[in-house]
C-alpha cells in the first residue's frame, strides 16, 4: 500500500549529530522502559541524557518527532546489522515506543496503529528492506545487552500492516 507521513508533534531534541553521508536503510524499534510518555520525552530532550530517537510513539498513539530524519539520533549505541559491525545510528531511524518493557504491559492498539503508519511511511520513503526493520535487541553489541522492544511486541501485526 501507499503510506502518507502520519501527523507528528515536533518536540526537538538537541541530542543528534550528522549522518556523515550514510544513507538510511534501517529502522530500529525500542521501548522506553517506562509507561510515562511525558517523562520519556523530557529525558530524550535533555542535553545531559545524551540519548534521543527520531520518533516516540506514546501509548495514546501520538507520534512525537524529536530529530529530523536527515540527522543521526543517538538511540542504538554500539551495534551491528546482520552480524556485521556498523554505525547503526548513522544508517537508521530510531523509534521509541512508550512501554515499560516488562513483557506484561501491552502495546496499545492506538500505539500499534500509529507505529504501522509511521513505519510503513519510513519503509517506503527510504526503501528500507523488511529484514532491516529490527529491534534494538537485534543490533546491540554485545548480544543480550538490550531486550527491546519487549517480548510481547507484536512483530507479526507490524509486518502484516506494512507489507
Amino acid at each position: 500500500g501507499f503510506f502518507k507521513k502520519p501527523p507528528v508533534i515536533h518536540a526537538p531534541s538537541p541530542n543528534f549529530n550528522e549522518r556523515s553521508g550514510m544513507d538510511i536503510d534501517t529502522i530500529v524499534l525500542h521501548h522506553t522502559a517506562s509507561n510515562n510518555g511525558a517523562g520519556d520525552l523530557a529525558h530524550m530532550r535533555n542535553p545531559r541524557s545524551e540519548v534521543s530517537a527520531h520518533y516516540m510513539v506514546d501509548r495514546d498513539g501520538k507520534i512525537y518527532q524529536l530529530v529530523n530524519d536527515k540527522k543521526r539520533a543517538w538511540h542504538a549505541g554500539k551495534g551491528e546489522l546482520h552480524g556485521k559491525p556498523t554505525d547503526v545510528n548513522g544508517r537508521s531511524i530510531g523509534i521509541e515506543l512508550v512501554n515499560d518493557g516488562s513483557g506484561k504491559t501491552p502495546f496499545t492498539d492506538a500505539q500499534m496503529k500509529a507505529l504501522i503508519q509511521l513505519t510503513g511511511y519510513l519503509k517506503q520513503e527510504y526503501k528500507v528492506p523488511m529484514n532491516n526493520i529490527v529491534g534494538h535487541k537485534d543490533v546491540a553489541v554485545p548480544e543480550g545487552r538490550k531486550s527491546d522492544p519487549a517480548a510481547n511486541f507484536d512483530w507479526k501485526r507490524l509486518r502484516n500492516g506494512i507489507d
